[in-house]
């Protein structure tokens, strides 16, 4: 067994979940993580020590542990242009250097979705940027109409990757239409299919889940819990969110997860930071040969400003996850352990 192989099946192992390799089952694993924004530099220059080379330190070995890792890039990867925002206290644009993209490859991200409301902060020249610097690196990116999925071979099982968000310039959880076209075609294509999402009203009062549409500023933000139901009635595996800047609940749907928002995850430049705000999970799971659900985990991280995602020692960020559960999924079927151990009840 070489190297690499021993590497992954050790940290595989200490995530507390089985490696992939047991018995034969054909299980995988995959990581999943909410907003990263590691660092901009227009309109204004806002970048981390070092170019932010620390800030997955405490995180990128379980990233890169997991057959596939998946996030969501909260703003653009381009060198020039300008914000098509006008300046103010509730105006945000985010233009991370496309060298930033070294730090994504380096942490080990496979998909990276790109349909929330800042991918075109530059316009539309700006998207492009981004969709090339990821491709060209390596990254699967899926969220807008000309790049709506990426599909990727690893390990001999192909995984099909989607995304969708609430803007008019990125595929819209509003348009069922759609959402079902693309699920369908990357379930007849792919063994695994991953829908990303970022949805949902923003702020610590918006942690728990509603019923129905959701709007922020009046503007239309989904019916999410609607939105991911279709998504795992029309073949999807794991349905992963963000976008609420906190935490949310989890629900297993049918046998396969779905987790409502993983809030901010690497944002620790021109964001707020403080309680819920600064919770960082990264979920980790394990599916089988049919993609369903068989256990994961919850790892807990706090972001610190100037720094990133730094390791929660009191798993507070799993705890907070498992109380929303508990509060807002009727007839919630998962168990979360105080370390953050995902089990189905019994």
């Amino acid at each position: 067994m070489n190297r690499l192989l021993l590497a992954t099946l050790a940290a595989v192992a200490s995530l507390g979940i089985a490696s992939a390799q047991d018995n034969g089952a054909g299980y995988v694993t995959l990581s999943f993580n909410g907003d990263i924004m590691t660092g901009s530099i227009k309109p204004e220059y806002d970048m981390l020590p070092n170019d932010g080379k620390d800030i997955f330190i405490d995180c990128d070995s379980i990233i890169r542990s997991v057959d596939v890792a998946c996030g969501n890039l909260e703003g653009v990867l381009a060198d020039n242009g300008k914000t098509r925002k006008r300046p103010g206290r509730l105006s945000f644009s985010f233009m991370m250097p496309t060298k930033s993209v070294k730090l994504l490859v380096d942490a080990g991200y496979d998909f990276m979705g790109i349909a929330n409301n800042h991918i075109n902060d530059f316009y539309p020249v700006a998207i492009q940027s981004t969709i090339k610097t990821l491709t060209d690196n390596g990254i699967g990116v899926a969220g807008t109409k000309d790049c709506e999925t990426s599909i990727k071979e690893i390990n001999g099982v192909k995984y099909g990757f989607c995304a969708f968000g609430h803007e008019n310039y990125t595929l819209r959880t509003q348009d069922t239409v759609t959402v079902k076209r693309i699920v369908k075609k990357l379930r007849k294509e792919c063994d695994i299919v991953i829908v990303c999402f970022h949805g949902g009203s923003e702020g610590l009062d918006q942690r728990h889940l509603p019923y129905g549409t959701e709007y922020f500023y009046k503007a239309d933000r989904g019916n999410l819990r609607q939105f991911a139901h279709l998504c795992i009635d029309n073949g999807a595996d794991v349905v992963y969110g963000h976008g609420p800047h906190v935490p949310r609940a989890i629900e297993l749907y049918n046998g396969h997860l779905i987790a409502y928002s993983l809030g901010n995850f690497a944002t620790p430049r021109g964001m707020k930071l403080h309680y819920q705000t600064a919770y960082a999970p990264l979920l980790v799971v394990r599916l089988d040969k049919e993609g369903k659900f068989v256990d994961g985990k919850i790892h807990s991280f706090i972001q610190v400003r100037d720094k990133g995602p730094r390791l929660d020692t009191t798993n507070s960020v799993a705890k907070d996850i498992r109380s929303l559960t508990e509060e807002d999924i009727n007839d919630n079927r998962l168990n979360i352990a105080d370390d953050g151990t995902i089990t189905i009840k019994k």
